[in-house]
């Protein structure tokens, strides 16, 4: 009877943690600019090399920057470059294009882009500490086969 009991609860609270952790169908309000905190980049594990590199950045304002805006609770506003006019892009992400992590603590969303060359990038944003970063997996037949991390400090414009 006490296994059945036990059973029984833990199937309840797995039923119940599934449904705990679905994510909501709108996003936080938020404007962000966000400046690169650090960088690193190394090779693919089956390469020869195993040095990585590191860039700590300088004080200097970057010069590639991005901000993000949620624009109608359900679209995250992805902006390269908004104050250099010439390099500025833009698009949108919809709320179920991206996975989200807003168990806990965590407000926390993820998405996949394909780039040329056979690039993977992969994005997350977490709202709660504003940090956003890319993680670039470039594929062993490319010029520079690697994973390359950037991480970047966010911030509510004045």
């Amino acid at each position: 009877m006490k296994a059945l009991t036990f059973g029984l609860l833990f199937a309840i609270s797995q039923l119940s943690n599934a449904h705990a952790q679905r994510s909501p169908d709108t996003l936080p309000f938020v404007t962000v600019d966000c400046y690169q905190s650090f960088a690193a980049k190394a090779p693919l594990p089956d390469s020869l090399s195993k040095e990585i590199a590191l860039d700590g950045g300088n004080l200097e304002t970057p010069l590639v920057s991005y901000r993000l805006q949620v624009a109608d609770k359900r679209t995250l506003k992805i902006i390269k470059d908004p104050n250099r006019p010439g390099f500025r892009t833009e698009y949108g992400k919809s709320v179920w294009e991206m996975k989200r992590d807003f168990t806990g603590n965590h407000q926390v969303v993820g998405w996949q882009e394909e780039l040329p060359g056979g690039i993977v990038r992969i994005i997350t944003f977490d709202f709660k500490d504003l940090l956003l970063s890319t993680i670039d997996v470039s594929p062993a037949h490319s010029v520079a086969p690697g994973v390359e991390l950037h991480v970047m400090k966010c911030s509510k414009p004045d």
